[in-house]
Parts: structure tokens; sequence; C-alpha cells
């Protein structure tokens, strides 16, 4: 439901942008959304680690629980005031809707402590429920401002985004309240609690986080910086239905690291069974789907945004196509290598991917466009898609 209001969200948005605010407008949405990207990335790995310690150590939950409070209030103050600064400096324009941006980011680490106590609950339903509520209630709330005002600006749609996620915070404070008492308690927190939660369960976690975010998020800040809002603009266009294909064919595979990390120690030849059936099943969903897009790609993108606002990019839907299957697939295999040390070669052939975008986004823009980055990450998957699947049948066999 949550993944599913997110992705209705940019298709109902992206329209609305174009046709009001234009590709520059558009450019500038998806700037805002990648360097959140990047801020949550210094703490994104942290948040599993306080989980995992709130479901071991029941007795030190108090301590845990207030270290990852003020660790993410003091965290997104600091993200806050640094998009903030950066937005003034590179996007003066949009000031006011970087200021409401800004008290967004601090919202969502202000919420984090508290989802992750529900979580360590198995009250994983009540907090996918409150992010679909979040995102769901945005994309409502959005929509109707915008069309509403006659002054259409970008300051509406994230005026609307705070006003939702403030909402939705009292709604989880309120339903914590219900269930705990709000106690911060420091007298635990210690050396060796601070070396589990940071060292211990996050380092290797942390830096796969720095190479997964940066792949999907380098390509537009680094377009933005070298050619414009408005090529950041075509640039989400042209990606937004590749982009969204692979992260639902990634979810395919999510459940299956828990698996192997439960089940490859018990029965090692039945988990080597599952994985080779389900790699078989991966790869011909992602085929299908491909082979539609290609084929309906184009309709589908003049029926959402109008035939005038398509990118007009060669070769944009067959390499986008490739890179989806090589990127679907290529999660099933770090799914395998999760839970166990074969992640830091995953994390390695994720930066070697990473320079291969840089490389073409900075020498190859001339001749491939808006799709250079795409085409890098194309060519770099040729060269690590093996080492993938090597590094998962070492863990299996």
């Amino acid at each position: 439901m949550a993944i599913g209001a997110n992705i209705l969200t940019g298709f109902i948005l992206f329209p609305l942008i174009i046709k009001y605010l234009g590709k520059e407008a558009l450019g500038v949405f998806g700037v805002f959304y990648s360097f959140k990207s990047i801020i949550d990335m210094g703490m994104g790995w942290f948040s599993g680690s306080i989980t995992k310690n709130l479901i071991r150590f029941k007795y030190l939950n108090s301590s845990i629980f207030t270290l990852s409070f003020v660790i993410n209030f003091l965290y997104g103050i600091v993200g806050a005031v640094i998009f903030y600064l950066l937005m003034r400096n590179f996007q003066s324009e949009y000031s006011l809707s970087a200021t409401y941006f800004a008290l967004f980011i601090f919202i969502t680490f202000g919420m984090l402590p508290f989802y992750e106590k529900l979580i360590s609950e198995l009250k994983q339903f009540q907090v996918a429920f409150l992010k679909f509520l979040g995102q769901f209630g945005f994309m409502i709330v959005s929509v109707v401002l915008f069309l509403s005002y006659d002054d259409k600006s970008l300051d509406i749609i994230f005026f609307s985004l705070v006003l939702v996620n403030t909402l939705v915070f009292v709604i989880l404070f309120m339903f914590y309240l219900k269930n705990h008492e709000f106690n911060l308690e420091f007298k635990h927190i210690n050396k060796k609690l601070f070396n589990n939660l940071f060292f211990k369960d996050g380092g290797r976690y942390f830096i796969n986080a720095v190479s997964t975010i940066l792949l999907l998020q380098v390509d537009v800040l680094l377009i933005a910086y070298l050619y414009g809002n408005e090529s950041v603009g075509i640039y989400l266009i042209l990606w937004k239905i590749p982009n969204t294909i692979i992260m639902l064919g990634w979810r395919l595979s999510e459940p299956f690291q828990a698996i192997v990390a439960s089940d490859i120690k018990k029965n090692r030849n039945r988990v080597r069974d599952d994985f080779k059936r389900l790699e078989k099943k991966i790869l011909l969903a992602s085929v299908f789907v491909v082979i539609l897009y290609v084929i309906f790609g184009n309709i589908l993108l003049s029926f959402w945004l109008g035939s005038e606002n398509v990118p007009n990019v060669k070769y944009m839907y067959i390499i986008s196509s490739l890179v989806i299957i090589f990127s679907v697939i290529q999660r099933l295999y770090l799914s395998v290598n999760y839970y166990t040390k074969g992640l830091n070669t995953t994390t390695l052939l994720q930066f070697i991917e990473l320079g291969f975008k840089i490389v073409f986004i900075l020498f190859s823009f001339d001749y491939f466009q808006e799709l250079a980055p795409i085409v890098g990450w194309l060519v770099a998957f040729l060269f690590t898609i093996h080492f993938y699947r090597k590094n998962a049948l070492r863990v299996l066999i």
C-alpha cells in the first residue's frame, strides 16, 4: 500500500508539474528528493541497527529508544539546515519550497524512533499503514490545493507535504503514548551499547547503503549540477517508468534474504533449489515486462504526459529495458548475501557501477544526452553481473 501510494503520487504529480510549471520545476522536485535520499543515507543503516537491538535487548529498550530519539532529533536538525543552505545557494528562486522541504526532513527523522520501537514489537502493519497514510494523504492534499490556487507553484506541493506529515506524526505520537510511556532514560547508554549500534551491526550496512543510494541518486544530482534543472526533468520523465518497474522488481527477491539467513545452515540444498527456481521466475517476469515496455512505452508516456512532453532520446526504451532486467536479477543475488560476509563484495560491485555512471555522465552526455547514466549502468552490468551471481552461489554452495 505504501509503495503503491508512492508510485501513484509520482504519476499524478509529474504531469501536473509539467503542465503548469514546466520541466525545470519537475527537475527541482526531483533534486529535492534526491538530496533527501543522500541525507537519509547518513542514518538509514542506524535505524536497522536500532531495531535489531531493541528486539535483542528488551531490558535496554528505554536506553536504546532514548539514544535513537536524541540522535535522530539532532541529525534531523542538521540535515534540514544543510539541505536549506544548499538549496538557498543552488536553487535560490525556490527558497520557500526549500524551507517546507527542510521541515519535512526534520519531521521524518523525528518519526524514526517511534517506528523502530513499533517494529521491534512486531507491529509492522501499523508502521506500514502510517507510512501509507502519509503518502496517500500527501497525494490527495497536494493535488487539491495545487488545483485550487490560481497562482500555482512548487510551494503549494511542499506545504502539503509538511502539513500531512505533521498530522501523521501527531497520530503516531498519540498511538505510541497509548501503548507506552514517553520515558527517556540515559543511565545505560555506554561505550558497549554505542559499539553494538554503530560498529558491530551498523558498519557494513552503512557502506552498502551508501553504495545503493548513491547508485540510485547520483545521476539526478550530477545532471542538475552540470546540465541544469530542465535536463533533470527530461531524465526523470524517461526514467520514471523503468525505475518504477525496478523498484517493484526488487520487492520480488527482498523476502528471500531473510529465508537465506534463517534456513541456510539448516537445509542448504533446499535453499539452493529455491534460489534457482526464483532466479528463473524473476528472469522470465523481467523479460516479459520489458517486452511490454519496449512495445508500449512511448504510448504510455504520451498518454501520461502528452506526446509533446515525451523526450526524443535515441534508444531510451531498449537500453532502459536491458537495465531493468540486469538490475532486478542483480537484486536477487544481493539478497542472498545480505546477511552474510558476501555483502562486502556486492557493495564493491555497486561502487564500480556508480563509477561507470559518473564517467558516462561526464564524458558521453553530448552523445547519449539524458540517457548517459543509464548507458553507463548497462555497460557496468556487462562486467559485474557474473560476479554478483558467483558471489551468491558461493554462499549457497
